[in-house]
């Protein structure tokens, strides 16, 4: 088995398999514990984006621990709503290939044969890091999750252990990253996803 593909439905997990003609593990959520089991030889991880991006952070974690076990692992993900918050989360996962969850079939299959062989991906216009997005902190990151499960400002201060001030600074630092000039684009941004 050489592909972890994480998707949440069955019918997308059957499509896959039967594109890819291969053994592959599915699973509907990032799984440390599965790593933890001792099955860690694998050559391609398959991410959909969360429907949530405050469960973001499992995903990032799950890539950290499963390079830390086999370093040469490649990434694809999946996105079907592309935004500069988005673009930014992901990159903090540094995927090999990005794509759009509406690509035809032999983009995809092209696409996980150059990963699985270890070769560089070839974009031909396909793929959605032609441009580095902005960095965020993982401090931003945190906050922008806070917020996406709409929590107030002081709930998240109390929680986080910060003053409301410093939530407001990583809100004010993210917006500006994104080019919004106020908080409120920033929250409608969070909102379309």
């Amino acid at each position: 088995m050489s592909i972890i593909y994480i998707e949440r439905s069955p019918l997308c997990q059957l499509g896959m398999k039967a594109l890819l003609a291969q053994d592959i593990l599915c699973l509907s959520h990032p799984s440390i514990d599965f790593l933890q089991n001792g099955k860690t030889h694998f050559n391609l991880i398959i991410m959909n984006f969360p429907e949530k991006i405050y469960l973001f952070e499992e995903y990032i974690l799950f890539l950290k621990h499963i390079r830390a076990l086999n370093p040469k692992i490649k990434t694809l993900f999946f996105i079907d709503k592309i935004s500069p918050l988005v673009l930014s989360l992901i990159a903090r996962a540094h995927p090999d290939a990005i794509l759009d969850k509406k690509e035809k079939t032999d983009v995809v299959f092209e696409m996980c044969l150059a990963l699985l062989q270890q070769e560089a991906p070839v974009a031909n216009g396909h793929t959605w890091s032609t441009k580095k997005p902005p960095m965020i902190t993982p401090g931003e990151v945190i906050v922008l999750c806070e917020i996406a499960r709409n929590e107030s400002i002081n709930s998240i201060a109390q929680r986080l252990h910060l003053h409301p001030k410093t939530i407001y600074s990583h809100l004010n630092n993210a917006s500006k990253k994104f080019g919004i000039c106020n908080r409120v684009e920033l929250l409608k941004m969070i909102a379309m996803l």
